[in-house]
């Protein structure tokens, strides 16, 4: 009774779990169609931050060729005459949507990869149930109705196997590294 509590309680974590990420993965999708929907928009914004980038570009050229050849007309032209002006900051280029699009599918694939691992650890949780509970039986059955001198080795592979079988800590472990892990981010 100990063995099958011991799952059913942890095939409830599991669904609940399963619960969570399946809303982890609908937001994920739902994102991603709405990414896809505005993807016309965000090219042409990304067009006008080309633009923007290309300006940048040029001012920095030139403030850096004013620093490095006229320094005080660099002075004049940052209008800083008192306190020592610091070299330009070189623009980044934006990310293209294309980019951000990729980025966003990751996204997506890796929370239904999660989801799925939880389902089909809920399932092989009854599995592993089923196993423990004839292992655990065979063994006890053993132990109480052989008459032969191998009680004692059978009583030893029962406590064996209560202690690396048929616990579910190395599955709970497994299954709180996956519920750990995050998402790659988007940005």
């Amino acid at each position: 009774m100990l063995v099958a509590s011991t799952y059913y309680l942890r095939t409830e974590v599991l669904q609940l779990n399963e619960i969570r990420f399946s809303s982890d993965e609908a937001r994920a999708d739902y994102e991603l169609e709405q990414f896809k929907k505005d993807f016309p928009h965000e090219q042409e914004r990304h067009k006008v931050a080309l633009k923007n980038y290309d300006l940048q570009v040029q001012h920095y050229e030139e403030m850096l060729e004013l620093y490095q050849t006229d320094y005080s007309a660099y002075v004049r032209r940052i209008k800083d005459e008192y306190h020592p002006p610091q070299m330009p900051n070189r623009p980044q280029p934006p990310r293209p949507p294309e980019y951000q699009q990729k980025l966003m599918e990751i996204n997506t694939q890796f929370r239904a990869q999660k989801h799925h691992y939880f389902e089909t650890t809920s399932v092989l949780n009854w599995v592993a149930m089923t196993a423990a509970l004839c292992l655990v039986g065979g063994l006890l059955y053993l132990v109480m109705f052989d008459t032969a001198n191998g009680r004692l080795i059978y009583f030893f592979t029962l406590v064996l196997s209560f202690v690396f079988l048929i616990g579910p800590s190395f599955h709970s472990i497994m299954s709180a590294i996956v519920g750990f892990l995050e998402a790659p981010g988007i940005y």
